[in-house]
């Protein structure tokens, strides 16, 4: 393949017999908060539990989504709206940096929208 060829074809996927060729995924995701940056490794991700913020039922103002990520060795919890559209993602290891933002800034529409961020480290005894 001349270079020139390979150049035009940069983002597209390659197939070489019957493996696929992605582009690099990110190693990390990264956490961001006003007060932090946090960086967790994406392989270390067990499994997620989407669901309703429960503390939305008493105060209807707090964002209705809650997103827990279990990691090896830290437990993520994510507050905001449309948190559903992070589960493809996260699934196929794409997501590279989650920001907390508490005022809505230049959000598309149909995108997610975090709040908040906890980070906790996992206790292996507990199980969840």
């Amino acid at each position: 393949m001349n270079s020139e060829k390979s150049h035009h074809h940069k983002h597209k996927r390659e197939f070489s017999g019957s493996v696929e060729i992605v582009p690099p995924q990110p190693k990390f995701i990264e956490f961001i908060t006003p007060n932090h940056l946090a960086s967790i490794p994406i392989r270390q991700l067990d499994y997620f539990i989407l669901s309703q913020n429960p503390d939305q039922q008493i105060k209807k103002t707090l964002p209705p989504d809650s997103l827990l990520l279990v990691f090896a060795t830290r437990l993520v919890v994510l507050y905001g709206w449309r948190l559903e559209s992070l589960l493809d993602p996260l699934t196929q290891g794409r997501v590279k940096r989650i920001h907390a933002e508490k005022y809505l800034g230049t959000l598309m529409i149909g995108q997610p929208w975090v709040t908040e961020i906890s980070i906790i480290p996992r206790d292996k005894n507990v199980p969840l």
